[in-house]
């Protein structure tokens, strides 16, 4: 499934601290890219899942891809948590551990901006841009073969990223129930109870037909999007949107 800020325009990266596998400085940004396929990844030093999938996907992705023009590469060390274990020195320490050079910065804080502007559930986290500068994945994983899939089919232009201008949303406050009409076709809904501001959150479906395409990461992002611009809040109740929540920690300030 495809969450975070899925057929958004991609946001700046606006760091200043970026360096190379010289541990020189090499400033990025995205815009200096444009026209190209851009992959990010946030990753910890200290986080174990960064190790045994991330970097190890990242490094054959980057392999894959050497001396292609139209495929970017950059990184990001997105600490929100262990700051004395990932300092910034444990970047360059990263790209000698697994012989990779590609621009890297350091991001840091309560929240990171990476991980506010991405809306990213934490580290590893991989992002693919197309050529017209929109999220075409932004997710935990990438696997290598999903991934060259992905990346060659945004290079050639068969693949069509969603926007989430194109998803409609619907509230029938009677029934009370939202819908999602998705761009490119079907339709989600998620049922809930009202309780003053509050919203318990009893069910949610996509068409089964559709089931695997990310739609049900699409439903909660755009439903989530539109019950905080109502400035209300949920409690999950059905076990899928109580996982999605538990999961993607950026929508805890909605939790009742």
């Amino acid at each position: 499934m495809q969450f975070g800020i899925l057929g958004h325009v991609a946001p700046e990266l606006g760091l200043s601290d970026w360096i190379d596998g010289n541990g020189k400085t090499k400033p990025f940004s995205l815009s200096d890219h444009e026209g190209k396929v851009r992959i990010l990844y946030f990753f910890q030093a200290w986080c174990p899942s960064c190790h045994s999938n991330g970097f190890p996907v990242l490094k054959e992705l980057l392999e894959h891809y050497q001396g292609n023009p139209d495929v970017v590469f950059a990184s990001v060390q997105s600490v929100f948590e262990g700051f004395g274990a990932n300092g910034p020195e444990r970047r360059q320490e990263m790209l000698e551990d697994y012989d990779i050079d590609l621009p890297i910065a350091q991001d840091e804080g309560q929240r990171p901006d990476t991980i506010k502007s991405y809306r990213t559930g934490g580290t590893p986290w991989f992002v693919v841009i197309s050529r017209d500068g929109r999220v075409a994945h932004n997710d935990y994983r990438l696997g290598v073969r999903a991934g060259v899939k992905l990346i060659d089919s945004l290079l050639d232009g068969s693949a069509s990223v969603p926007s989430p201008r194109d998803d409609r949303v619907l509230h029938d406050e009677k029934r009370q129930t939202y819908h999602v009409e998705f761009a490119g076709g079907g339709t989600g809904r998620i049922e809930y109870r009202r309780d003053g501001h509050i919203l318990h959150l009893l069910h949610s479906e996509v068409p089964a037909s559709m089931r695997g395409k990310g739609l049900g990461g699409r439903l909660m992002e755009r439903v989530l999007e539109q019950v905080e611009a109502d400035k209300r809040k949920v409690r999950p109740v059905c076990s899928y949107t109580a996982a999605y929540l538990n999961r993607y920690k950026r929508w805890a300030h909605l939790l009742a």
